[in-house]
């Protein structure tokens, strides 16, 4: 009889535990699904800073721009395998005092395990839930690893040695006098060799979703820093060696 009950006592035991770590694991999920919340009427606004390394005669043309963006989400639509997209209208202006101009329709959208986002014809893995610290993915698996984009003029491999990784979970970010805690950070490339570099990273607060977005994508020949010298040119900054590529910069305004 005791030994019955004991058995009887021990299973309860285990249901029970199996129970609190399945409505742990639901907790988490949920809440990670803030980091990317999608809702029709949904806006951000961006402020955007670049800078652009382009080879000209003589030597390397440097050029900077800012701007502003707004994201809205529009409407939604089913794809083919019934996954509900949001269409986000997004719209830019040179500075708060211009009207703003709609440029292009990207779509994003998040099923039970992943959060998806399509720029330009290029889908990318946002994020794979639930999410964990120092978790890694390729987040360009729908994109050619050698895809060439041209900017200033030459062809650039933007997504050369991309991976994923999730760095924080729970961070404390200040951006232009905005506190936001708990903050998802990250790491979407960090590739570097001695002619390219690559690193990304993206901070995600809770509810809000993109608060900020820094992508470093540079190549070099060390041809008009070095003049070919590659010893040299490695002790150098990117920004003092660059060649082609570019610096962007984004974050939440509002």
């Amino acid at each position: 009889m005791i030994r019955t009950t004991s058995k009887f006592l021990l299973a309860a035991l285990l249901l029970l535990l199996a129970c609190a770590k399945q409505e742990t694991e639901d907790i988490d999920l949920l809440f990670a699904y803030e980091y990317f919340p999608l809702e029709i009427g949904q806006e951000r606004v961006y402020q955007l800073d670049s800078i652009i390394f382009d080879p000209i005669p003589g030597g390397i043309g440097v050029d900077t721009f800012s701007w502003q963006l707004r994201e809205r989400i529009v409407d939604t639509l089913r794809s083919s395998s019934g996954t509900l997209r949001y269409l986000i209208e997004r719209s830019e202006r040179a500075n708060d005092t211009l009207p703003w101009i709609t440029q292009a329709i990207w779509t994003a959208s998040r099923t039970q395990t992943q959060a998806f986002r399509t720029e330009d014809n290029l889908r990318f893995v946002k994020m794979n839930f639930p999410l964990r610290e120092g978790d890694r993915w390729d987040a360009n698996i729908f994109i050619d690893k050698d895809l060439k984009v041209e900017i200033a003029g030459e062809q650039v491999e933007i997504f050369k040695g991309w991976e994923s990784e999730i760095l924080n979970l729970s961070e404390n970010v200040e951006l232009e006098g905005q506190n936001f805690e708990n903050v998802l950070s990250i790491q979407i490339a960090d590739n570097e060799n001695l002619i390219e570099y690559r690193y990304g990273l993206e901070q995600y607060a809770a509810d809000i979703g993109l608060i900020y977005k820094e992508l470093w994508v540079l190549d070099t020949q060390c041809e008009f820093c070095c003049n070919n010298d590659f010893e040299l040119c490695d002790n150098l900054e990117w920004e003092q060696k660059a060649e082609a590529g570019f610096i962007l910069r984004q974050q939440l305004l509002d």
